[in-house]
């Protein structure tokens, strides 16, 4: 068969150096080539880039003659590896995917990863639009292809099929991937400017990963990049199967991508209360999915386009609620074809006795301070920072005998409160340090006293005026600091109090800041810093909630 590429045949990759080998660890080409389905074959093509530079790319024929639609894989991880083989059906040596059409599969490596030419850009997944559209387009024009190529991939290996979205490639007719995101700055490495845990995940885009110097500080132009999605957006034609969890370490990644493909009519997103694997904390009920949606699978899109026409975008969202009270408001799956959700932007203002409520402070001064030291940092007690157990709707109890942590709260509802969508927190705050970091975590208090973190999220200071324009702080002087908390929906149960915290640190979920604007080279340079949130009637700080109306969540 002819090749627009440089093809080896098995016989010569078996004959290739030990290095290759190390290259490629845990699964060895000879281990998944032996549950290659019978009749099935195997190529190694290196494809070229515009810009030359080759990739490693395996390609799986079916038997036959074809063409097929295929299934490719485009991924920073070891392409030997039966986790990208599953959707295929790979263990069951059938060498089919979502129910038994035969296809074509092709696995590659990103640039500079594992045998493929040339490096990753270290921060940014920018490179992965336009090697996605090449890989696409390429496989496209083979002869074993019938034109229609689909993209999957969970967590890493998702994101070039979510940056292949915006490629605008042709030939792409569907994506479905899970608990991934397409941003490298949004979804995975920082929240508002502040470093995250999974900054380090960047090592497989084999960048060197440091504790020190401190702060990491890499500016953002969110204007800029919510310009280049709606452009890209208003053009892509493949559909999109994405799901996540509330709870996830990239729980914002597949709502942007509904929020910016709705009007397409091929978008489909499921939001759990999970996580990245089993969570810690709060269990929250199981429920089923709402009753007659007419959504199309997968499958659906890669041997049927076209279908109808008369598709709707839906994502369907898992609604929580009172974890212990099973004839509680919540805990219910919900399903709406536009976000975000018809709401109502409500304030909660922070008040100087700690409480938290609807109405705005009169006080002429208010205001709480402490102190942050950078070598003694607040424990990270569940949210969204890690995989596993470590993240979920933690009790924040432990941590209650912390003086650098300022608590508000509502009195205990008289009646539930349900928001769906994205949550604010407009802070009003000084410092004496010419930088620093504010953490704030949305939390549902218990009428047992357990306090379940629902959100957590970081600000760095500097970027007061905005992430792409970092300034240091005056002493003393108040600044407005944005804070974008993330998106989630939950019905705060009536007898629950409504809670924010407030602090400077929330070790490992983000960097620990020293309180330096030139970065610290060692915690030996980090300061203390004496922090400060005002609560008057001219500083107001206060938390914004998308309050959704009763009769969207109450039981019929």
């Amino acid at each position: 068969m002819k090749r627009s590429g440089i093809v080896l045949s098995f016989a010569v990759l078996a004959m290739l150096s030990p290095a290759w080998a190390q290259r490629d660890p845990g699964m060895t080409p000879e281990k998944a080539l032996s549950q290659l389905p019978e009749g099935y074959r195997h190529e190694r093509v290196i494809m070229p880039l515009r810009d030359g530079v080759k990739l490693i790319t395996e390609v799986f024929l079916p038997p036959g003659e074809g063409p097929w639609p295929t299934m490719l894989l485009r991924t920073p991880y070891t392409r030997w590896d039966l986790r990208a083989m599953a959707p295929m059906g790979w263990r069951k040596k059938d060498g089919r995917y979502a129910g038994g059409v035969p296809c074509a599969l092709v696995l590659q490596n990103m640039r500079g990863r594992y045998g493929s030419e040339g490096t990753l850009p270290p921060v940014t997944f920018d490179n992965e639009i336009d090697d996605g559209y090449d890989t696409i387009e390429w496989v496209a024009k083979q002869k074993w292809s019938n034109g229609r190529v689909g993209m999957w991939g969970p967590s890493g290996h998702g994101v070039g099929p979510m940056n292949a979205l915006w490629s605008n490639a042709p030939h792409l007719t569907a994506v479905s991937v899970n608990v991934t995101g397409d941003n490298s700055y949004l979804h995975w490495t920082f929240n508002n400017g502040a470093r995250r845990k999974m900054y380090s995940w960047l090592s497989t885009r084999n960048m060197k990963i440091t504790d020190w110097p401190r702060p990491t500080i890499y500016p953002f132009d969110l204007a800029k990049h919510k310009a280049f999605l709606k452009e890209r957006a208003a053009k892509c034609t493949a559909a999109l199967d994405c799901s996540g969890g509330w709870f996830d370490l990239f729980h914002e990644g597949p709502i942007d991508a509904f929020e910016a493909l709705q009007h397409t009519g091929k978008a489909y997103v499921r939001m759990s209360a999970g996580g990245h694997g089993a969570l810690g904390g709060l269990k929250f009920p199981s429920a089923r999915s709402p009753s007659g949606l007419k959504t199309r699978t997968f499958k659906d899109w890669m041997t049927d386009p076209d279908g109808d026409g008369k598709t709707v975008s839906t994502l369907v969202y898992y609604l929580m609620g009172d974890a212990k009270d099973k004839s509680a408001l919540g805990n219910v799956y919900k399903a709406t074809t536009k976000w975000p959700v018809d709401h109502v932007a409500t304030d909660y203002y922070l008040h100087a006795d700690g409480s938290l409520g609807t109405a705005a402070p009169k006080d002429a001064k208010g205001f709480l301070s402490y102190t942050y030291d950078p070598k003694d940092p607040v424990q990270s007690l569940g949210g969204n920072y890690a995989i596993g157990a470590e993240s979920g709707a933690h009790d924040q109890r432990p941590l209650k005998d912390r003086k650098d942590i300022l608590r508000f709260a509502t009195e205990p509802l008289a009646e539930p409160v349900g928001i769906t969508g994205k949550v604010f927190l407009e802070l009003h705050v000084s410092s004496d340090a010419p930088d620093t970091m504010f953490t704030a975590k949305l939390v549902d208090i218990y009428p047992d006293g357990y306090e379940a973190v629902i959100r957590e999220s970081a600000m760095v200071a500097r970027f007061y005026q905005g992430l792409n324009k970092p300034a240091p702080l005056a002493k003393g002087k108040v600044y407005v600091l944005k804070m974008d908390m993330g998106s989630t929906a939950i019905v705060f149960n009536q007898g629950h109090r409504l809670a924010l915290h407030v602090s400077s640190s929330s070790k490992p979920a983000y960097e620990v800041h020293p309180n330096t604007y030139k970065p610290a080279k060692s915690i030996d340079e980090a300061r203390v810093a004496h922090n400060t949130v005002h609560t008057s009637a001219a500083h107001a700080s206060k938390l914004i909630l998308p309050v959704v109306p009763k009769e969207t969540y109450a039981k019929k």
